[in-house]
């Protein structure tokens, strides 16, 4: 799916990813997330996963590609974290351990490389871009409390503030009054 540009794209729609290892209850009801942004400079692309384990712990998988020029900044953060967009605090990749979740980062990785093809806007000119693509995985165990995914983006035609939280009430079981 595309989002169009000016449109803040949303979360996919829940998903079930099978039963928990060890008959253990899942913590979340939410798998995949994502966001495609394009416009005449810049094609973006963030695409991301909260995987339950079953057994404590928790991953969650970030992968952004774009062509184009932007900044990029993913971070885990509460629930009660405002949206909002603060161009200061814009970095290339921010994948920083968390020890308000119990969450460490296993793996970073960006590659850059430039590219040089005919113009969009004017095909009969060649113009160099900007190619990136960044991965970062985070792994939480507990104790840990709610975690959302919070993504930052700035280019020169684009801007996107975005947070993601899962379903924690999709396999919490019903509560009944006793008595």
């Amino acid at each position: 799916r595309e989002s169009p540009a000016g449109r803040s794209p949303g979360p996919r729609a829940p998903r079930d990813l099978g039963p928990a290892s060890g008959g253990l209850q899942k913590l979340f009801g939410w798998g995949d997330f994502y966001s495609n942004i394009k416009t005449v400079k810049l094609n973006l692309l963030i695409t991301g996963k909260v995987v339950d384990h079953g057994n404590g712990s928790v991953s969650v998988f970030f992968q952004h590609n774009s062509t184009g020029h932007g900044n990029i900044s993913v971070s885990l953060v509460p629930p009660g974290k405002a949206v909002q967009f603060d161009l200061e605090q814009q970095i290339f990749i921010e994948a920083k351990e968390s020890k308000v979740f119990n969450c460490r980062v296993e793996s970073e990785q960006v590659a850059r490389a430039r590219k040089t093809s005919l113009c969009t806007h004017d095909p009969a000119r060649t113009c160099s871009q900007e190619h990136t693509q960044s991965r970062a995985a985070w792994l939480c165990s507990r104790p840990f409390r709610v975690v959302c995914v919070y993504i930052t983006f700035y280019s020169p035609d684009y801007r996107l503030a975005q947070k993601v939280c899962p379903d924690y009430n999709s396999h919490r079981r019903p509560e009944f009054p006793s008595g």
